[in-house]
């Protein structure tokens, strides 16, 4: 199949990633609340090293509504209000200390909005891109499959999704990622019981099963070394998968 071009930046009304991304820097900063130190903090670093930010924005199009599937503290959110798009975004976070940071930071955005909840059970409203980044593997493999699919059901046909996700099979620095995120987990910055890494073989199959066609593997680069970027298209409802396992 075709590769999907990345969404064209030269749109007439976007501002420039680079002016968007200190755009958000400048809220971030300015972001109330007492004990918000460390947000702000990660936050400001995360939108300005992690070439994450960059990547998705180039493939999510301009007025699309975007369901951000463990948003953490919203930075996605913000980056597509920044940039003057017309996109209407929601995030979903479990992490209560992270959600209501996010929707302090958003308050005043009317294209974002951040609920704190189990995604599984916080209804997903209509939407033709939806993003799970650097979350799936939080989830049991089971879990995993159980929501690309229904991520599969709940886009319409030539929808968008995107995942951020690390090959358990990576070597080299991607031991170095792994290790931060175990770490992170050991200490409760990221809520989770454990990490589930898996190939980037086997969640292919998943994304298949579910009615994705995967179109753009163009990986990423930056502080998270080992992290890959798939842009996934559903494909007609017609294909069916063989649904998840559990």
């Amino acid at each position: 199949m075709p590769r999907l071009q990345a969404v064209d930046s030269s749109f007439p009304h976007a501002m420039p990633i680079a002016d968007s991304i200190a755009k958000v820097v400048a809220r971030l900063e300015g972001a109330p609340g007492a004990g918000a130190r460390w947000l702000r903090g990660y936050g400001m670093s995360k939108v300005r090293m992690d070439q994450l930010y960059p990547a998705a924005l180039s493939l999510i199009p301009p007025g699309d509504g975007v369901l951000d599937l463990g948003c953490g503290i919203g930075l996605l959110g913000l980056l597509l209000e920044a940039r003057g798009l017309r996109n209407e975004t929601l995030g979903i976070e479990w992490d209560p200390a992270k959600a209501r940071f996010g929707q302090r930071t958003a308050e005043g955005k009317v294209g974002t909005r951040i609920l704190c909840g189990d995604l599984f059970e916080v209804p997903w409203p209509p939407c033709s891109v939806v993003t799970v980044l650097d979350v799936l593997h939080y989830l049991p493999a089971e879990r995993q499959r159980a929501l690309l699919f229904r991520i599969g059901a709940h886009l319409p046909e030539g929808g968008r999704l995107l995942l951020r996700v690390m090959d358990a099979q990576a070597g080299g620095m991607a031991i170095l990622t792994r290790l931060a995120e175990r770490l992170a987990v050991g200490f409760g910055w990221n809520l989770a019981p454990r990490v589930h890494w898996r190939s980037l073989a086997d969640l292919r199959m998943d994304l298949a099963d579910a009615g994705f066609s995967l179109r753009q593997d163009p990986g990423t680069r930056g502080a998270m070394a080992g992290n890959q970027i798939l842009l996934c298209i559903r494909e007609p409802k017609t294909a069916h998968g063989t649904g998840p396992s559990n």
